[in-house]
C-alpha cells in the first residue's frame, strides 16, 4: 500500500509540474496578445468588474487546482524538496568554509528532525545523514569519531525504548499470535508426513514464517 500511495503521489507532482508549466507558458503569451492587440482607445474604456475564483485567476479548472491542493501532493513535494537541498549540500559542501557547512548542516538538521518526528523518515534513514553531514562538518578525527558514536548510541537507545514502549502495551493480538504457534508446533510434530521435498524442520520453519508474515501485517508480531 505504501508504494501506491507513493507512486500515486509521485504522478501527481508529476500533473502538477505539467499544470504548472503550462500556466506559465499560457499566462505569458496571454499578456503578450493583450499588450499587441488591445488600443488606446479599448484601454481607456471602463471595464465592468468580474466575480473570480482563484482557480479562474489562474486559469484553472476545479480539477486541477484540487490536485494542487490535494495534502498527498504538497507533503511529497516538500519532501522532495528536502532531498533535493540534501544533494546540493553533499554536492557543494567542499567548496563552503567550514561555517557555512555547519550553518546549513543545522538547518537541514532541524527539517530531518521534523520529517523523523512525523514519521516521514525512518530511524535507518536519518541516521545515516546525520552520519554523513557529521563526517562533513566535524574535521577533527577524535570529535569526529566521538561524535559519531554518540550518533548510534542515541539510535540503539531509542530503539530500545519503543521496543519497551512495545512490549508494555497490551496485546491481546500478540498473545492470539504466540499461541498459534504452538498450535503449529504441535500440529507439524503430531504429523505422520510432511510435503513432498521438505523436511519436518523446513516444514515447521515454513508454516512458523507464513504466520509470522500474518502476524507482522496486522502488527500482531514484533518488528
Amino acid at each position: 500500500m505504501k508504494r501506491i500511495a507513493l507512486a500515486s503521489a509521485i504522478g501527481i507532482v508529476a500533473v502538477t509540474v505539467s499544470i504548472s508549466f503550462w500556466l506559465s507558458q499560457t499566462d505569458s503569451s496571454a499578456d503578450i496578445a493583450n499588450s499587441i492587440n488591445t488600443s488606446p482607445a479599448t484601454q481607456a474604456l471602463p471595464q465592468e468588474p468580474q466575480p473570480t475564483s482563484r482557480s479562474q485567476n489562474r486559469g484553472l479548472t476545479a480539477e486541477q487546482q484540487a490536485l494542487l491542493d490535494n495534502p498527498q501532493t504538497l507533503e511529497l513535494a516538500n519532501r522532495l524538496d528536502f532531498e533535493e537541498e540534501l544533494h546540493t549540500f553533499f554536492a557543494n559542501a567542499k567548496s563552503l568554509s567550514s561555517e557555512e557547512r555547519a550553518a546549513e548542516a543545522a538547518i537541514l538538521e532541524q527539517r530531518l528532525a521534523e520529517y523523523e518526528r512525523l514519521g516521514q523518515v525512518s530511524a535507518a534513514e536519518s541516521l545515516m545523514v546525520r552520519i554523513a553531514m557529521t563526517k562533513l562538518t566535524i574535521e577533527d578525527e577524535a570529535a569526529q569519531k566521538r561524535a559519531l558514536q554518540g550518533l548510534i548510541d542515541r539510535q540503539n537507545a531509542a530503539a530500545q525504548a519503543r521496543k519497551e514502549e512495545w512490549l508494555a502495551k497490551p496485546r491481546p493480538e500478540f498473545e492470539a499470535y504466540k499461541q498459534q504457534e504452538k498450535q503449529i508446533v504441535q500440529e507439524v510434530m503430531a504429523m505422520d508426513k510432511v510435503p513432498a521435498g521438505m523436511t519436518r524442520n523446513e516444514y515447521l520453519r515454513q508454516r512458523l514464517l507464513e504466520a509470522r508474515v500474518a502476524a507482522n501485517n496486522n502488527g500482531d508480531a514484533p518488528q
